[in-house]
């Protein structure tokens, strides 16, 4: 294991996410705004880099949270590093996740878990400690949307029923606006609920969707509004960092299904996000298709209808510091999955 001499913790917002968005490999979930939203929810976020002055080389931003009393023991909890490392060698990729390690079991954390981006080697994970497991966070598989076509020709891409399905939706009269007030937030999750009882998704309280809409106002976030004679039929909550979009969140109601406002909201979306100089729209979550009952899998036909890109991640990785409690966190006491439930990476509706 490395030493905390290979790193250094930055404390600019605009020094950490200039490096975030200026990397290959950057996200949103790396990002100084997703860090202070999970700060609100009991994560402690930091943000680590290689050591030296000029601009960031190699970074990570690494989510703990432990609790000092616990049926396990006197300190127990978890860290997590969402999409990072964000390294350029090996060699980065080991300093940082060793020196996350290293934190993480000073602050009393039972394990370390990543979820990489595509480049961090596999040799990097193993060589620190980290093995694969099969309880991921992040939907370890995604598709994304190519931007850069004029709009006519990104259109002409998709696929010839979701073109159609598209223009049926104007043609019949579905009206797009951006959400701005509170009341639009309101009615998105009345909406989102409606979904979740329909396709048993599970949801996040009210709080967590205002918290991540403000944290990337005023013009990185947008929720588009679907609706049919004042009626809101479909909605999406999208963002954006750097040069791509995430479709995050998304709902649709029982009225009117055959207008395809999702559709058309999607596609607004897409438009919002091109606007805004992005070149990437991801669609975030797709169905394992080694599994013909995965819950995402009507989801993941709805996407393809966009003719995107897969692309696969290298999934989950684990570095038990407590052995016996890191067991117990994840498959005793409190379960992994509900230690990492505020996270916002569960399924709710069409998105993380």
């Amino acid at each position: 294991m490395g030493s905390l001499a290979s790193v250094r913790e930055v404390r600019a917002a605009n020094e950490w996410d200039a490096f975030v968005e200026a990397h290959a490999q950057g996200g949103f979930l790396q990002s100084w705004r997703w860090g202070e939203i999970k700060a609100r929810y009991g994560w402690r976020p930091l943000r680590l880099a290689t050591p030296g002055v000029g601009p960031i080389e190699a970074g990570v931003q690494l989510l703990l949270r432990v609790r000092k009393l616990t049926p396990i023991g006197p300190r127990a909890g978890a860290a997590y590093i969402p999409r990072g490392p964000l390294a350029a060698s090996t060699r980065q990729a080991r300093d940082l996740l060793a020196a996350a390690v290293t934190i993480a079991r000073g602050q009393g954390a039972s394990f370390v878990r990543v979820e990489p981006p595509p480049l961090i080697a596999g040799e990097a994970l193993a060589a620190e400690g980290f093995r694969a497991t099969p309880r991921y966070i992040q939907i370890p598989r995604t598709a994304v949307v190519d931007l850069t076509p004029s709009l006519d020709a990104l259109l002409a891409g998709f696929k010839p029923k979701m073109r159609y399905n598209i223009r049926l939706a104007e043609r019949r009269g579905v009206a797009i606006t951006h959400g701005r007030a509170e009341r639009d937030l309101d009615a998105f999750y009345r909406l989102t609920q409606i979904t979740a009882r329909r396709e048993g998704f599970a949801i996040h309280r009210r709080a967590y969707y205002a918290d991540v809409w403000r944290a990337f106002q005023p013009d990185h976030a947008t929720l588009v509004l679907a609706t049919f004679e004042a009626e809101l039929l479909a909605a999406v909550l999208c963002v954006r960092f750097g040069r791509t979009a995430v479709y995050l969140y998304g709902a649709s109601g029982e009225a009117h299904r055959e207008l395809m406002a999702p559709h058309a909201a999607q596609w607004a979306a897409m438009r919002w996000a091109k606007a805004h100089g992005c070149t990437a729209y991801d669609l975030w979550g797709m169905a394992d298709p080694r599994r013909s009952t995965d819950p995402m899998a009507g989801v993941h036909r709805f996407k393809l209808g966009f003719n995107p890109a897969i692309v696969d991640y290298p999934g989950a990785f684990d570095c038990a510091i407590q052995p016996l409690r890191a067991w117990a966190l994840d498959v005793g006491v409190l379960r992994a999955r509900d230690v990492f439930n505020r996270l916002g990476q569960r399924p709710a509706a069409a998105g993380p």
